[in-house]
């Protein structure tokens, strides 16, 4: 299988289609290439200081009210202040680099990997749980410093450009050791990394004695990219038009 909706396999675009921008704003040309070549870009700073306060102060007081309950629960469309999160604007900035002005938001995450782990997860590709073309980068914010006694992820540089592989019963890619060597990604709090879909990556246990690894994963996709499956139940509309209507995009949440 390739992806958790088989009836889809064969009507989607599941190869990588590379990033032309020869003027990019907030990105440089290099990244931009970065991201082609390797299938990522960063770390890149989002947040720092008293802003790096607040969004830790944000998540760690909150975390009750965002903790899933189902898999591929999204709540950034009905709080405030994720929906903050995950259209800020230099966020917004460099995804206009890569998918031009019209982006939607459809899937976030917080996960907040406790210490003492044994087991972590096996390599995987984004792209199969999302019912939809691969053209969906994954923005991981670190709230805390991610590196490898905590958990942070490893990736396996280029492999997004074999496209959407075979995957397991679990939807892990079958024997990913031959699609390159793996390596660590370390990333300082505050700072993110832009992540291709089709990117191999693991998230190896947390074996530090008392560190938690928080962080936040928001995936975006080009507004004229159709979803499937109810791919757009949690939507919101980050830059630009939604000019086909795919998404039906829902308004800003009220509150805080």
């Amino acid at each position: 299988m390739l992806t958790r909706y088989p009836d889809l396999d064969d009507m989607l675009d599941l190869q990588y289609e590379p990033i032309v921008n020869e003027n990019p704003g907030a990105l440089t040309r290099q990244q931009i290439d970065d991201y082609n070549e390797k299938g990522y870009v960063g770390p890149l700073p989002l947040f720092e200081g008293d802003e790096l306060d607040r969004v830790r102060s944000l998540f760690r007081d909150r975390v009750d009210e965002i903790s899933h309950r189902e898999a591929f629960e999204s709540y950034h469309h009905t709080r405030r202040w994720l929906y903050d999160v995950v259209s800020h604007p230099l966020t917004v900035a460099r995804l206009n680099d890569l998918l031009g002005p019209n982006v939607i938001c459809h899937v976030s995450e917080f996960i907040n990997k406790p210490p003492k782990q044994e087991k972590g997860g096996n390599h995987h590709q984004d792209a199969s749980f999302n019912p939809m073309d691969a053209r969906c980068p994954i923005v991981w914010l670190t709230l805390d410093d991610a590196d490898v006694e905590n958990g942070c992820m490893w990736f396996i540089d280029g492999s997004h450009k074999v496209g959407l592989v075979e995957c397991d019963e679990g939807h892990y890619v079958v024997d990913p050791s031959q699609y390159g060597e793996e390596h660590p990604c370390e990333v300082p709090a505050g700072h993110c990394v832009i992540i291709s879909d089709l990117l191999m990556h693991s998230s190896p246990a947390n074996r530090s004695e008392t560190r938690y690894r928080p962080g936040f994963t928001a995936t975006y996709a080009p507004a004229a990219l159709k979803p499937h499956k109810n791919g757009n139940r949690s939507a919101i509309l980050v830059s630009g038009e939604d000019q086909a209507g795919h998404w039906q995009a829902h308004s800003a949440p009220e509150g805080d």
